[in-house]
């Protein structure tokens, strides 16, 4: 068949499939085996292609019971290999942390445990009393680590590595990689990899068992997860089960490598979607899975209740669960995130049924929202009940919620706090009048629906709160683990931005112009000829910093697909560090010299000015360094 021929098969079957998602029976019952596969087999078609996704499965359980699972496409490529939900290994990602609560709450109901002690209590290394700009806090708490509520930022670099020989006991890891604290405990969710680490390394310190090994004698072999584990590489006779993660580059399929995870307790596991199924039948049945019990029903409700949120009226956290609400059913879920693997855990405690989805390709992270929004539209459909129309924002206040904002998952003491300046979301209003916030291309509306609480207009149904200083918008509060807090205008990307910009053409035109002036007669300038040799070391040393950073985070590792500054040892920015206080020593050389030429007048008026101009633009250079933690 011909090119076109298989494109209009293909669009022929697209359409078919979305008109039986809008169309179909929509309160379907579960129990219809038929029905659930047909509805399955449409959403993957449609995501495989979309996504790039040569793998996938799915798993959904009902009162104890998996009542259908399907694997889709395959586990590799090369061999042909199904993707099978019974026996395919793939890395659920930071589901992994799932079993990180449980054992904490394991231990808390033995009494060895307490959620709200100091957990240097139970910690061999010190965490600081003090935030990272000098105020004292509260103690970090495992009621703050379970709700993400610690107030640690993220640290992102070497979360993975690259080599088996660079992972490192957590005993070893966690002391070295302490990030600092900037927010106070239980004020403000920053979802933190470190803090779930930090768990299981006090569930070891408690147990005596390293967490790996606890984790199997108290969760995986109870409920019968025998191909699951934390053990990196797999074990010999896991390894020929593991899917390949994928790449997508160059149009073809890359396959990755077996990914190494520092952070091992936050996002390490390894395990087949039939085993995640029965980590749902667990939580769905309080602790009970057949004969075995991993929690008891007090301890397993009490982890699932709500332990934090921002506003009375948006979803917030249970204890490691993220809380959300869909067509008006409460949600547990989480999600699961590698280079090369990403995954979906959703449970309707009421209803007693949890819905489980993998991917194999790097691609692939907003495929599980899609397929669990039209699971929960097809089988749960909400209510006909009259609901709160969003309104537009009163006229006159548009200045007040214009502004970009970053998450609080973020780093802001090292060299990552640059990130923002890419990854951010911009706020606005609308010409009728409703919030808009937009990120990479994606806008969404949303319209005011009580005081401080705004709704999404449809087809999008969620809530956000927003806190505000002076009647100016700072903080917006989105479901589950996320909160956006403004950025100081000198922090924004347009003010950076154009700082770099002003700065760089300034003194790329001086050094054309020295340049161009070494050909004309000897004395011209004489006045300013050293400090013009140490402004032009400063503008070849700051574009060559430039250049050798922006080669090592654009240089991507071929087998993880992350940036290679992200998985390597921090010696691969060294060179860019030692450039940043070259400049600042050259810029305080240059400073001086400019104000030495006003007090001696040496040169014309116009020469003293462009040259204290150059030096402003050095001066603007060594700050924006110092704001993003190069100096």
């Amino acid at each position: 068949m011909n090119c076109r021929g298989q494109k209009f098969i293909s669009f022929f079957f697209t359409v078919f499939v979305f008109l039986f998602l809008a169309f179909g029976a929509q309160g379907a019952k579960l129990e219809n085996t038929a029905d659930l596969e047909a509805f399955f087999d449409g959403i993957f078609a449609i995501q495989m292609d979309q996504y790039r996704v040569p793998g996938a499965s799915v798993a959904l359980v009902k009162q104890g019971e998996i009542i259908f699972s399907k694997g889709y496409g395959y586990a590799d490529l090369k061999t042909k290999q199904p993707f099978d939900p019974e026996t395919t290994l793939h890395r659920p990602g930071s589901n992994s942390k799932i079993l990180v609560w449980t054992a904490v709450l394991q231990l808390e109901e033995q009494g060895l445990l307490d959620l709200y002690s100091d957990i240097n209590t139970y910690l061999d290394f010190n965490i600081p009393a003090k935030l990272a700009n000098g105020q004292e806090a509260p103690p970090i708490t495992l009621h703050h680590l379970l709700t993400h509520t610690a107030g640690l930022e993220e640290v992102l670099s070497q979360v993975f590595v690259t080599e088996p020989e660079e992972l490192k006991p957590l005993g070893e890891y966690l002391p070295e990689s302490l990030p600092k604290r900037v927010f106070p405990p239980g004020t403000i969710m920053a979802y933190s990899n470190y803090g779930a680490s930090l768990a299981a390394y006090i569930v070891e310190l408690v147990s005596g068992q390293p967490f790996a090994a606890y984790v199997k004698e108290n969760i995986f072999e109870p409920l019968q997860m025998v191909d699951s584990t934390f053990s990196q590489p797999l074990p010999t006779e896991l390894s020929p089960a593991m899917s390949k993660g994928y790449l997508f580059q160059n149009g073809r399929y890359q396959p990755g490598r077996f990914e190494l995870v520092q952070s091992s307790p936050a996002g390490a596991l390894t395990s087949s979607t039939r085993d995640m199924a029965r980590l749902m039948i667990a939580h769905l049945q309080l602790g009970a899975f057949g004969e075995e019990r991993i929690l008891q029903e007090k301890t397993a409700s009490l982890m699932q209740e709500q332990h934090f949120s921002s506003h009375p009226q948006i979803p917030g956290m249970a204890y490691g669960f993220i809380e959300d609400e869909v067509n008006g059913y409460r949600i547990l879920s989480h999600g699961g995130d590698t280079g090369l693997f990403h995954t979906g855990l959703y449970l309707l405690p009421q209803q007693q049924v949890g819905l489980y989805v993998a991917y194999n390709s790097a691609g692939a992270a907003p495929a599980r929202g899609f397929v669990f929004q039209q699971f929960m539209n097809r089988y749960f459909p909400p209510e006909d009940e009259p609901k709160l129309v969003p309104k537009p924002i009163l006229p006159g206040n548009k200045k007040n919620y214009l502004g970009t904002f970053q998450s609080t998952r973020s780093n802001y003491t090292k060299w990552e706090a640059v990130i923002p300046l890419l990854d951010n979301v911009q706020t606005g209003i609308d010409e009728d009048g409703y919030l808009t916030l937009s990120k990479g291309g994606n806008l969404v509306r949303f319209g005011v629906i009580g005081t401080g609480l705004f709704q999404s207009l449809p087809p999008d149904d969620w809530k956000i709160a927003a806190a505000y200083e002076n009647g100016r918008l700072m903080k917006i509060h989105l479901p589950g683990p996320v909160t956006l807090v403004r950025i100081p205008w000198y922090r924004t990307p347009v003010f950076v931005s154009l700082v770099l910009f002003l700065s760089s053409l300034l003194m790329l035109l001086a050094l054309l112009g020295w340049t161009r002036r070494l050909f004309k007669k000897k004395g011209q300038g004489r006045p300013f000829a050293v400090p013009k040799i140490f402004a032009s070391l400063f503008i070849i040393g700051f574009f060559t910093m430039i250049t050798l950073f922006l080669r090592s985070v654009l240089d991507l590792h071929p087998g993880l697909g992350l940036p290679r500054v992200l998985v390597e040892p921090p010696s691969t920015l060294n060179p860019v560090f030692h450039l940043a206080k070259a400049l600042l020593g050259l810029a305080l050389i240059v400073s001086l010299t400019a104000v030495y030429s006003w007090i001696k007048k040496r040169g014309s008026l116009w020469q003293r000015i462009y040259y204290s101009l150059l030096t402003l633009s050095m001066g603007s250079i060594v700050w924006i360094l110092w704001q993003f933690n190069f100096l």
